[in-house]
């Protein structure tokens, strides 16, 4: 299994915080994810719900796909999950959901305010579609039974208990100083902080739920990896995950972002290599100075690079490596000299991707001002266009992300960076990637006779609603011997 070393999680601002390390979102910041707050307090009574089989489903059901971009399902699901395995039902009404989870006050009226019933079928429709699907071997089931909120769980008896469990994993992530282990770490409690008394929850971490619910190895899960293996990027995933080589995963610095948005200042890698970027900044309107510090030192990410680092580390080739889930300020240029990366996000939310910049034909460039990025093509082949902007009036959704597999700085290794101008640009991208359908001819133009893949860069379109992308296809290509 790889070994996980950082500590890590996504959060939106004013909502939930994970201290003292955070991770942060790929593209500009258009919209956050679910977040906590680790803290090494023990606590039996919660300690003992995280290890509860019951919780576990919950965290897999919320990192699957049907759930992964939704925040607020998310939130609603785990809330009604917890109060229901700590013995909390009375906590489970539609008011006491719609203060916790929806933000309204304490005074409103449910009867005028419908927004916890709506999500509530929403809720529903989406357990049913992943028992249907990804879930479908799943040994235990969850319903929420029409005219409450309770949910109920309940075992499947045609369906036979996997083998491995949640302690089978090898290691979970560390916080800095990183300490190499093959032992699995203990648990770290994790709590929701927020202003009015906003609910607590014990997870463990969305972001140990992406990485390590969706890891649990149900039979579905299995046939996906096989299939992966056998899929035309497995060399791809050869080159970069291997034995005697470590593979740094490195999710994008999302607060970076939001900084740069909201100051209309852009931080190059050796201000954010050294930790000096935006210092001047002393507030700004409607930000205090904590809130503004805090985007500074805390680690921000988004739901779309978790949800793209749980897809690498489902691959067979990523669990026989030596692979490490990194945070993007906490890695050096000599880590990426001795190392393969794959690097998500842009030079934006990730100044690592600077370094390769010189060797790209599909330069993603950022402005000041939000969404007014575009990807530069730097030599435009046949009926190809100068520049790609994000859609506007007609084409409003449109926008691009890229895939760049390129040499490491060392021209020892392999580098793969997925990014693009916003979250939607850079999941198409990761979907494209994982696509079968669409790599097959990248990957059969790219291999050389000897089986090995050249560098290539794919440029993608895809149509962006909220931080989702309904569907992408690659419309520029470029391949080096």
């Amino acid at each position: 299994m790889p070994k996980y070393q950082e500590r890590s999680s996504v959060e939106r601002p004013g909502e939930f915080r994970i201290g003292p390390d955070r991770i942060a979102d790929s593209g500009s910041y258009t919209s956050g994810g679910v977040g906590l707050l680790v803290e090494e307090s023990p606590d039996t009574e919660r300690e003992d719900l995280l290890l509860r089989e019951e919780w576990q489903l919950a965290l897999r059901i919320a990192a699957s796909k049907g759930f992964c971009k939704s925040d607020l399902l998310q939130k609603f699901l785990l809330y009604v999950c917890e109060q229901q395995l700590m013995g909390s039902t009375h906590e489970i009404t539609e008011q006491r959901i719609g203060t916790q989870i929806f933000n309204r006050t304490t005074d409103y009226n449910p009867g005028e305010d419908n927004i916890v019933r709506s999500y509530a079928r929403l809720l529903r429709k989406r357990l049913e579609k992943y028992f249907e699907g990804e879930g479908c071997e799943e040994a235990m089931r969850v319903t929420i039974p029409r005219g409450g909120y309770v949910p109920v769980f309940h075992r499947d008896a045609g369906v036979q208990e996997p083998v491995s469990k949640l302690s089978s994993l090898t290691a979970v992530a560390k916080s800095e100083p990183e300490v190499r282990s093959s032992k699995v770490e203990s648990a770290p409690e994790v709590r929701h902080v927020a202003s009015g008394g906003r609910w607590q929850p014990a997870w463990l971490s969305i972001f140990v739920g992406v990485l390590v619910g969706v890891l649990l190895t149900a039979a579905g899960v299995r046939m996906m990896q096989e299939k992966r293996a056998q899929g035309p990027a497995h060399l791809v995933w050869m080159q970069l995950f291997q034995r005697n080589r470590i593979t740094l995963i490195v999710p994008a610095d999302s607060g970076l972002g939001i900084l740069q948005n909201l100051t209309g200042q852009l931080v190059g890698l050796e201000e954010y290599a050294n930790g000096t970027y935006l210092s001047d900044v002393k507030s700004l309107p409607g930000l205090g100075l904590e809130n503004l510090n805090d985007l500074r030192h805390q680690r921000y990410t988004s739901v779309v690079d978790l949800n793209i680092t749980a897809m690498l580390a489902q691959l067979p080739e990523s669990a026989e490596s030596q692979s490490e889930i990194r945070y993007a300020r906490s890695i050096t240029t000599e880590d990426l000299k001795s190392s393969n990366a794959i690097l998500l996000g842009s030079t934006h939310t990730n100044p690592w991707v600077s370094l390769f910049e010189k060797s790209l034909n599909f330069k993603l460039e950022y402005m000041p001002e939000v969404d007014q990025s575009f990807v530069l093509n730097e030599h435009p082949i046949g009926a190809e266009q100068k520049r790609y902007v994000n859609g506007t009036a007609g084409t409003a959704n449109r926008t691009y992300g890229a895939i760049d597999y390129l040499p490491s700085l060392d021209g020892t290794g392999h580098v793969l960076i997925i990014q693009g101008l916003n979250m939607a640009a850079t999941q198409a991208a990761a979907d494209t990637l994982f696509s079968s359908e669409e790599m097959k001819p990248i990957l059969k133009e790219a291999v050389r006779p000897d089986g090995s893949v050249k560098s290539f860069e794919l440029l993608v379109e895809t149509s962006s609603i909220g931080a989702t992308a309904p569907g992408a296809q690659i419309i520029a290509t470029r391949f080096y011997p």
